[in-house]
């Protein structure tokens, strides 16, 4: 099956990365929470991997920072030839709150121009409570596998395996699995 995944991310390893972020633009967790409208002792305890946000908390707290989510997972080596990752180097960190996976298919490249990512959403599993607004440019999305359903501008839309659509992400979006297995999306963002 499409969503069988090898390799998972450990929780505090993203949460270092999110600290390793917000110290570089030298941000107070106050300072970063107001901006992203989330609390401070939430980003406190994502710090610490003691929480295992919605898709769209990370969404909110990358955009504060200024980088994609994507960049959570990134340990830029500089510019090089292709870079191949292979399954079983996939890093994937699950969100309790959203039941769904997130796995970026690229990183280690500086400069990046696209982010393509993987989300898997367990039957009933949702990005964010509420529609949310990502980072500037624009998304490509693709369901590899399942049903989901799209919304944007008070809008839903219904997709099956196959189906693809093109948006603005700085719009109120959300995705949502209403079917009964996994829903497996092919995110391409690109700034």
């Amino acid at each position: 099956m499409m969503c069988s995944i090898l390799y998972n991310w450990p929780m505090e390893q993203l949460g270092r990365q999110l600290q390793k972020l917000r110290e570089e633009r030298q941000l107070s967790l106050r300072s970063l929470g107001e901006l992203a409208g989330v609390s401070a002792s939430a980003i406190s305890q994502m710090e610490a991997g003691k929480v295992s946000p919605s898709i769209a908390t990370l969404e909110k707290i990358c955009n504060a920072l200024g980088v994609h989510i994507a960049s959570l997972f990134d340990e830029p080596q500089g510019d090089q030839g292709p870079i191949l990752l292979r399954t079983n180097e996939r890093r994937r960190v699950y969100s309790a709150d959203s039941h769904a996976s997130i796995e970026p298919l690229a990183r280690n490249f500086a400069g990046k121009k696209m982010q393509p990512i993987l989300i898997s959403l367990e039957p009933g599993g949702v990005c964010g409570e509420h529609p949310y607004t990502s980072a500037e440019g624009e998304e490509f999305a693709m369901l590899i596998a399942g049903t989901a359903e799209f919304e944007q501008q008070d809008k839903r839309y219904q997709l099956s395996q196959g189906d693809a659509v093109y948006y603005d992400p700085r719009q109120l979006h959300n995705w949502r699995n209403l079917g009964q297995d996994m829903a497996v999306l092919l995110i391409v963002v690109a700034q």
